[in-house]
């Protein structure tokens, strides 16, 4: 269960927003996720309605020329109680930079892979990433890292608890997760993605459930008066079970295209799953959006969202279309 923000920290965030006007070093900062729009799934009632996906709250600090903190809360639907809007953290950090090769974090960390792909494609806000969306990895966790740029070669390593932001008690075994990348030339971008561990979860003759995840991304886009990205990510996850040794490979691909001239734009994006298991049918999704950049930080989106043979179930299907919406202050 995502844990919620005590009082304290809700009260100190509002101190920090009221101190924002009068400290420059200060940044205070918000988004929200809205969307209108229709479900419909296989066996169950369709369902039209307004829904609040994300609202986060950012407070950056800058300390001094090395080191900053930065803190984030977030709220969303709590899947254990079923209600709306509860208040979590997302991030809380301490990062020193020494340079632009050499970067340390500690605390509620970013990970390695999904903000980056998060913020290349600029869609979040309609869909989480690949691996987001099928729980293979979390967008943050506690623990430890390093980053950084050497010319054409960047990287970010990060030692975690393993069960996300939402599941940050200390752990039996820690996880592992990396990602490399390479810019060869301008707009082309070659990143790899390791990640292996027990996602929190591992406990001596009980549950040890190993996952190794790899990924490899190839993007090339450009900026101009049409500014646009394309890419192709090929996924693979295995599960091995430590106490039967058995294993379960999940292989997937995921390839998206985004566009943008003036205020309008527009985003592509197909994927499929295959679980690895006999009796499961390959899982495969397309997300279109007609996107309108209405002013500085509101983006308007009509969307369509369909999957077909949801989790492996042959004949399982399902579709999301409306209006999506991003909008920032």
């Amino acid at each position: 269960m995502k844990k919620q923000v005590s009082l304290t920290a809700l009260a100190l965030a509002t101190a920090l927003s009221a101190t924002a006007a009068h400290a420059g070093d200060v940044q205070v900062k918000g988004k929200v996720y809205f969307d209108y729009s229709k479900h419909t799934a296989t066996g169950k009632a369709n369902e039209t309605a307004g829904d609040i996906k994300r609202t986060y709250i950012t407070i950056k600090k800058k300390v001094d020329d090395v080191w900053s903190t930065r803190v984030t809360l977030d709220s969303s639907i709590d899947g254990s109680t079923k209600k709306s809007n509860n208040v979590f953290l997302k991030y809380a950090y301490l990062k020193g930079k020494f340079s632009d090769a050499v970067q340390v974090k500690l605390g509620m960390i970013a990970t390695p892979w999904i903000g980056y792909e998060d913020k290349m494609n600029e869609h979040r806000y309609i869909s989480k990433s690949f691996v987001d969306t099928h729980k293979m990895a979390a967008s943050a966790d506690a623990g430890v890292g390093i980053q950084g740029k050497v010319n054409m070669f960047s990287y970010d390593i990060v030692s975690i608890n393993g069960g996300g932001y939402g599941s940050t008690g200390k752990t039996e075994k820690t996880d592992l997760e990396t990602r490399f990348g390479v810019k060869p030339m301008k707009g082309l971008e070659f990143d790899l993605g390791y990640r292996t561990g027990y996602l929190g979860k591992f406990v001596a003759g009980t549950a040890e459930n190993k996952n190794t995840l790899t990924q490899f991304l190839v993007s090339y886009g450009h900026k101009g008066d049409i500014s646009y990205r394309i890419a192709a990510n090929v996924i693979a996850n295995k599960v091995e079970d430590q106490l039967t040794n058995t294993t379960v490979t999940e292989k997937g691909t995921e390839i998206w295209a985004m566009a943008r001239s003036g205020d309008f734009g527009g985003y592509i994006r197909n994927e499929s799953l295959d679980y690895g298991v006999v009796g499961k049918t390959k899982e495969t999704r397309t997300v279109v959006s007609l996107d309108y950049h209405a002013t500085k930080g509101v983006v308007l989106s009509l969307v369509s969202d369909r999957t077909s043979d949801v989790g492996g179930t042959a004949g399982s299907d399902k579709s999301t279309t409306g209006l999506f919406s991003q909008f920032k202050f």
